[in-house]
């Protein structure tokens, strides 16, 4: 028999076993779903005996994150979600998240932002010499980078955290700070580049919140940090993935400059 449930303590190997299935994919979710117990967040599957054929994780009001190879699972977690749960950012798998969208809002809710994405995986220690200026942030230039961290997600996503719920934003972003997983490039005192590690695992590491200040795009820092960005993870890790806007050129050259390889179809909505 098949059902659609909430999936609380207890399953988490099932779980995993499910994700595991793409580990290109599903970084972010086999990171969340270890450094957080099931009953942290909503976690919504599609079970069959004491197996996991679809699941989504929905952190309420902020972030919903499907890997249903059946999109039709999808859906039938989406009918379940509809009178639970107001939609929120999705992210993910193209035809998953599509299904998903659809059957949670019946067409009664216009996105903001509803953008071809796609999954970039790099696999090979990119050549190329060290960047000059490149390393760990500072817990001291937090104020700077949170700021920037702002205006990037207003550019990506049209708004802006720093404005919108500034504690929130800058406890977030002096936490990544102290903990090493942003990392900058420095030329004349100024910080001109900024990139976050968001997700990094035995299986591989996920960068995301690549920033460069208007005044020096063109130079070539975006792909000098990512480099050397990628450089530094991959003598650790297996692959480092990407999601990027497929709108977005100049990001596009970037990664593929540095080497990443095109490849899953993903969703991004923003409500």
């Amino acid at each position: 028999m098949t059902t659609v449930q909430r999936l609380t303590h207890g399953w988490e190997g099932a779980v995993e076993r499910r994700l595991g299935d793409d580990v290109d994919v599903n970084l972010f979710l086999l990171g969340f779903v270890r450094a957080h117990s099931l009953d942290r967040a909503h976690w919504y599957g599609v079970v069959e005996g004491d197996e996991v054929r679809g699941v989504v994780l929905l952190v309420p009001d902020r972030l919903v994150v499907p890997w249903c190879p059946d999109p039709d699972d999808a859906a039938a977690i989406g009918r379940v979600l509809r009178d639970r749960f107001d939609p929120a950012m999705l992210v993910g798998p193209r035809a998953a998240s599509d299904a998903l969208w659809d059957a949670w809002t019946a067409g009664e809710v216009e996105p903001d932002r509803f953008y071809d994405q796609r999954l970039y995986v790099l696999a090979e220690r990119p050549p190329g010499p060290p960047a000059p200026g490149f390393r760990k942030a500072r817990l001291s230039e937090w104020r700077e980078i949170a700021h920037a961290s702002g205006l990037m997600e207003h550019e990506d996503l049209g708004r802006n955290p720093h404005r919108e719920y500034p504690a929130l934003h800058e406890r977030v972003v002096r936490e990544r700070v102290r903990t090493g997983r942003t990392w900058v490039i420095e030329r004349d005192g100024r910080l001109v580049f900024q990139i976050n590690i968001g997700t990094a695992l035995a299986e591989g590491a996920q960068i995301g919140g690549t920033w460069v200040p208007h005044a020096r795009r063109g130079q070539g820092l975006a792909t000098e940090g990512v480099r050397a960005l990628c450089q530094h993870l991959l003598d650790h890790h297996p692959r480092v993935t990407l999601h990027v806007n497929e709108a977005n050129t100049p990001a596009v050259r970037v990664y593929e400059n540095v080497g990443f390889r095109r490849t899953e179809p993903f969703r991004l909505v923003t409500v």
